[in-house]
C-alpha cells in the first residue's frame, strides 16, 4: 500500500493501484473492493476507507460506515458505530435518527444497553418527540421576548423623543429669562414644559410596565428549563423501563427454552387458572338488579386527569396495612413475603412506604413493585414512575 498517500485523494491511476495491492494483501469480496472503489472516486482518502475495511464487517455494516464517512458524521459517533459490534441494521438506525436530531449521548446510551433495533427505534421517536415539543416552546417564548423589545425600543425612542423636546423648551425659557420677553410668552412655555414632563413620566410609567414584564417572562423562561429538565428526567425513567422489559423478555423466553414439556403444560395450565378466575371476578355488583361501576380518575403531575380507571368496590378486611393491600390485589402468598420482606428489611422513609402503598393500590404488578422496592429512589420520583407505570398497564390492557 501508498502510505504516503492515503491521507488525501488519489487519482484514478492510483485508485486502480491501491484496489490491485488490495486484492493481493486481503481477501475480501468483490462488492468491499467495488465499494473502496467508489469511495476513492467519490474523493474519500484511502485512510478513511481503512477505517471500515475490517475482516469483522459485512458488507452492510461497511456500508453504513462508509456513508457516515460521506456524512463527515463526528468522529464520536463513528467510533460507537465502529467499536461495539453492532449488526448493520443498528448502525443504520442510530446513523438514521442521529440526522434527524437525537443527541449522541443518546444514542451512546442505547448502544450500551445492547438494544435492539425496533427498541432502538421507538427510543429515538420518542426523545425526537420531547425535544420537537420543547423547541417549539421555546420558539413561541423567544419570539413574545423579540415583540417585547421591540415595543420598547418605542417607548426609549419616544422618550428620547420628548427629552430634545424638553432641552429646546428649556432652551426657549432662558432665551426668554435672558431677554425678558412678556409675560405670557413665559407662562405659555412653562405650561407646555408641564405638559411634556407629564407625557415623559407617562412614558417612564410605560417603560417600567415593560421591564416587569420582562422580568416575569426571564421568570417564566427559568420555568420551562426546569420542565424540560424534568420532562428528560422522565425520558430517562421510560428508557430504563424499557430496558428492563427487554431483560423480562430475554429472561422468559430462555426460561421457556430450558423448561421440558411437562413444565410448559404446568406453566399453561396455571394461566387458564388465573384466566378463569379474573373472568369470575368482572361480574359487577348488583344493586336492585342494575350493575354498579366504579371507576377512579388517573391525573398526571400537574393534576390533570388523564384517564379513569374501573375498580371493583371492595368490604375492608381485618387485615391493614400493606399486607391487605397484597390480599386485595391477588399476589400469591410466597409474592406477598418477599414483597413485605423487601419492604421491612430496605432503608425506606415514610414518604417512600406511602408510594408503595399507593402503586399497589394503583395495580403496579409484583415485578414492578420490586423494582420500585430495590432501586430505593427519592419519593418525589417514586411517584413519577409510579405515574408511567399506571399509564404503561393502562394502554398494555
Amino acid at each position: 500500500m501508498e502510505q504516503n498517500l492515503n491521507d488525501k485523494p488519489l487519482s484514478n491511476m492510483q485508485i486502480a493501484r491501491y484496489i490491485e495491492s488490495l486484492r493481493k494483501e486481503m481477501n475480501f469480496d468483490d462488492e468491499v473492493y467495488g465499494l473502496v472503489k467508489s469511495d476513492l472516486e467519490d474523493g474519500l482518502t484511502q485512510e478513511q476507507t481503512e477505517k471500515y475495511l475490517d475482516k469483522n464487517f459485512n458488507i452492510g455494516q461497511m456500508r453504513v460506515l462508509s456513508e457516515g464517512l460521506h456524512k463527515e458524521i463526528p468522529e464520536e459517533l463513528f467510533n460507537i458505530l465502529h467499536n461495539n459490534k453492532l449488526s448493520g441494521n443498528q448502525m443504520k438506525v442510530s446513523l438514521e435518527f442521529y440526522e434527524k436530531g437525537v443527541p449522541v449521548e443518546t444514542i451512546q446510551e442505547a448502544v450500551a444497553r445492547g438494544e435492539k433495533p425496533v427498541v432502538m427505534r421507538r427510543l429515538y421517536e420518542e426523545v425526537l418527540a420531547q425535544l420537537s415539543k420543547a423547541a417549539e416552546q421555546y420558539t413561541q417564548d423567544s419570539e413574545y421576548v423579540k415583540e417585547l423589545i421591540a415595543q420598547m425600543e418605542m417607548v426609549v425612542e419616544k422618550i428620547d423623543y420628548q427629552e430634545k423636546r424638553y432641552d429646546a423648551l428649556n432652551k426657549k425659557l432662558s432665551d426668554v429669562e435672558v431677554l425678558k420677553e412678556d409675560k405670557e410668552v413665559t407662562e405659555r412655555l412653562v405650561k407646555e414644559n408641564e405638559d411634556k414632563d407629564g407625557i415623559i413620566s407617562h412614558q417612564q410609567d410605560e417603560l417600567n410596565k415593560a421591564s416587569s414584564t420582562i422580568a416575569r417572562l426571564r421568570d417564566s423562561i427559568e420555568h420551562k428549563d426546569k420542565e424540560m429538565e424534568r420532562m428528560r428526567d422522565r425520558i430517562e425513567s421510560l428508557e430504563d423501563k424499557i430496558m428492563s422489559a427487554a431483560s423480562d423478555d430475554q429472561k422468559v423466553a430462555e426460561k421457556e427454552e430450558k423448561a421440558g414439556p411437562s413444565e410448559v403444560l404446568a406453566a399453561t395450565d396455571n394461566k387458564e387458572t388465573v384466566k378463569t378466575l379474573a373472568d369470575s371476578q368482572a361480574v359487577p355488583p348488583m344493586y336492585n338488579g342494575i350493575p354498579v361501576y366504579y371507576q377512579i380518575p388517573v391525573t398526571d403531575s400537574a393534576g390533570r386527569v388523564i384517564q379513569h380507571l374501573p375498580v371493583e368496590r371492595t368490604e375492608r378486611k381485618s387485615n391493614g396495612g400493606i399486607a391487605a393491600l397484597f390480599a386485595r390485589f391477588s399476589f400469591k402468598k410466597k409474592s406477598r413475603a418477599d414483597i413485605v420482606k423487601l419492604v421491612a428489611s430496605g432503608d425506606l422513609v415514610p414518604a417512600q412506604l406511602v408510594q408503595i402503598k399507593s402503586a399497589i393500590e394503583k395495580g403496579l404488578t409484583e415485578g414492578q413493585l420490586v423494582e420500585l422496592i430495590n432501586n430505593n429512589v427519592s419519593a418525589e420520583k417514586m411517584k413519577e414512575i409510579i405515574e408511567i407505570a399506571v399509564l404503561e398497564n393502562s394502554m398494555a390492557g
